[in-house]
């Protein structure tokens, strides 16, 4: 059985190349061809992480009391063909709303959460042919919880899904899993592009999100964000022609081919060419816009970018001015979308989604670069607030402008993430200040968050996707200074901390608040659900075995230092499991803190002695590494309990 195939190729290059190009005489010397480099593809390991082997399964399993031989174990829907088709539809509809946002919708590890976890989510493209159904079932009903004593500590964010999906479902999810990994394209791939071969593709490809019938209501729509495209209202957000205008041929292609950054829309470059100009054909069959568009013989209007000027300090001055005026209303005047009118436009649970948050580059849609940013200042972003910058009243100076000054406001990559993280020995008394001096010279880490969906209730779509933590010690106390973005505040915090927000300028009629349609309130109130963070260590260390990092278990508890905007404290929490909970005694809070909230950023530290006397408390000692992570509520969009974002375990050394 070949395991690994290694071929030196330029895969660049051949996803490039138009399948049309090469000879077709004999069509299945063009899939052995696709299906060579597409197994090369998705073989690339997950970094960081190997897959347990087959010689890894154990020779039984428990499942709800019962023992499970698995070496012998067979997928019992194989044996029956006429329900085949069902199964393996109902295995994708559970993917979908069980795996996809981690393991993503090319089955590659690369979900909405793929990065915010280690170990990274499986490339599941490696299950097969090393594999058999089997060691996947195994996977699945076990989780990372369940992996053998080698691969400790347990920190994989993979559900053990025995309790909740039933035998069947787990049969259907292998039964799909297998198909998806063994047929990454669709097969069969024509000479030349057809609307038939684009239904084709459609259908197998991306109905799950889309839905059916092309209204973005697949069964992973509601556990999205922002939803799958409506294709039957022919709107698209990234184009080339103006704003409300239908997209070109090539726009669509270029979407379809690059995916859409940040969301659950991959890049399906991997697809021949031929296909993903099939499914441009079909798409513009499911909107009536393109049909009127073609009998009225209208043409596209290109928006044309003009070579960028020079890059100068007199010219980010002008941007900014302009950005005050026109873009902080909704994107904040630090660009982290905590304009005032945000609080007319966003709705999550109606797929409103915030304005980008301009400091993260590399979430943009379309790009980061000063050309991509000038696009979509001209030409905006059909179906949502971002308006379009037009030429009879800003020239093209005034938007190279605002785009110079963007791109000041945020690093040009994404942050690098390091697994240990120091916290640094300061001779002197510790800062309990966020603004002190101090937390200039000191090293940040940047700490990914996911969404917590591994149990109920999940947190599918989470504002909070990243915190920034800096640390200190002086021998006798050890503090930290977090930063995380959240464009709302608790108003109630305004009475007992610094709170700066983002002013309301100048703004068009139809972005300004009706101040009648605000309730006038003497004081501000608390939000219903409180914004809160959570610093977690494990406690004791006597175990070698690290705690599960959902707030540890019955046999590894954790230590929570947990900040809650109201009332404005830190509670010091014992956990075993996200639903054991418990407070420590009100004499054995030991937790100093300030917090400020400017432009929407909270900045918060925390500063404890280093031992204490209390058992369930985490003790510190110089010298020593101590695991942590994190755990974030957004209380205005209504997380609360379970309902959070959340981090993997990081180490971090006491220097």
């Amino acid at each position: 059985m070949i395991t690994r195939i290694t071929v030196s190729v330029n895969l660049r290059t051949i996803f490039s190349n138009s399948v049309p190009q090469w000879e077709h005489k004999d069509c299945l010397k063009v899939e052995l061809l696709w299906g060579l480099i597409l197994l090369v593809f998705f073989s690339i390991p997950s970094p960081g992480f190997t897959l347990p082997m087959a010689s890894d399964l154990p020779p039984t399993i428990q499942v709800r009391g019962q023992d499970v031989d698995l070496p012998r174990l067979i997928n019992p829907l194989k044996e029956n063909p006429s329900r085949l088709k069902q199964h393996l539809k109902d295995g994708g509809v559970l993917y979908f709303k069980n795996c996809f946002l981690c393991h993503g919708d090319l089955l590659d590890g690369k979900g909405v959460f793929g990065d915010s976890f280690f170990p990274p989510p499986a490339n599941l493209h490696q299950l097969y042919p090393t594999k058999r159904d089997n060691y996947v079932f195994w996977r699945i009903m076990k989780g990372g919880v369940g992996l053998p004593d080698k691969f400790q500590p347990w920190n994989s964010a993979m559900p053990a899904w025995e309790n909740t999906l039933t035998t069947e479902e787990v049969w259907q999810l292998v039964l799909f899993i297998d198909d998806s990994v063994r047929t990454p394209f669709v097969a069969n791939p024509p000479v030349q592009p057809s609307i038939k071969r684009g239904e084709k593709v459609y259908s197998e490809k991306c109905a799950f999100c889309h839905g059916e019938t092309g209204k973005g209501d697949g069964p992973a729509a509601q556990f999205s964000s922002p939803r799958p495209r409506n294709f039957t209202k022919s709107h698209q957000k990234l184009r080339t022609t103006a704003f409300g205008k239908i997209p070109t041929d090539e726009d669509m292609f270029n979407s379809i081919t690059r995916g859409m950054t940040g969301t659950a829309m991959p890049a399906w470059k991997h697809l021949p060419e031929v296909d993903r100009w099939s499914l441009v054909l079909y798409l513009k069959t499911l909107g009536k816009k393109f049909k009127k568009f073609k009998a009225k013989g209208k043409t596209h209007k290109i928006i044309a970018i003009p070579a960028p000027p020079n890059f100068t300090l007199a010219s980010v001055t002008r941007g900014k001015e302009m950005f005050i005026q026109n873009c902080s209303g909704c994107h904040g005047v630090a660009g982290r979308s905590d304009g005032d009118s945000t609080k007319k436009i966003v709705s999550i649970a109606t797929d409103q989604i915030r304005p980008r948050n301009l400091t993260k580059s590399w979430t943009f849609r379309r790009g980061g670069s000063r050309r991509d940013l000038f696009l979509t200042l001209r030409t905006g972003l059909t179906t949502t607030a971002m308006p379009r910058f037009s030429s009879r009243v800003q020239s093209d100076q005034d938007i190279w402008d605002i785009v110079n000054y963007v791109t000041t406001l945020s690093p040009s990559i994404k942050p690098a993430v390091h697994r240990k993280i120091n916290a640094f020995k300061f001779d002197g008394a510790l800062p309990v200040d966020p603004d002190d001096p101090i937390w200039k010279t000191i090293t940040t880490y940047h700490i990914p968050l996911g969404g917590q969906i591994m149990q109920l209730e999940k947190a599918y779509y989470p504002t909070v996707d990243s915190v920034q933590v800096q640390a200190l010690h002086n021998g006798n106390e050890i503090a930290f200074k977090l930063r995380w973005d959240d464009p709302t505040h608790d108003p109630i915090l305004s009475k007992s901390a610094s709170v700066q927000e983002s002013p309301t300028p100048p703004l068009p009629l139809e972005f300004q608040v009706d101040p009648t349609s605000l309730e006038a309130e003497d004081e501000p109130l608390p939000q219903e659900y409180p914004d809160s963070i959570a610093l977690q260590f494990p406690i004791g260390g006597g175990s070698n075995t690290l705690p599960y990092f959902l707030n540890g278990d019955d046999n590894h508890p954790v230590n929570l230092w947990q900040w809650i905007s109201h009332p404005n404290e830190v509670i010091e929490v014992y956990a075993q499991g996200l639903k054991r909970k418990g407070s420590h005694r009100p004499t054995s809070q030991q937790v100093e803190s300030k917090v400020a909230f400017k432009y929407g950023q909270y900045q918060l530290v925390m500063k404890r002695k280093l031992s204490t006397n209390d058992s369930n408390d985490v003790q510190f000692k110089a010298g020593q590494t101590i695991p942590i992570a994190v755990n974030v509520w957004d209380g205005s969009e209504g997380e609360a309990g379970t309902r959070m974002s959340v981090s993997s375990w990081f180490e971090m050394l006491l220097k």
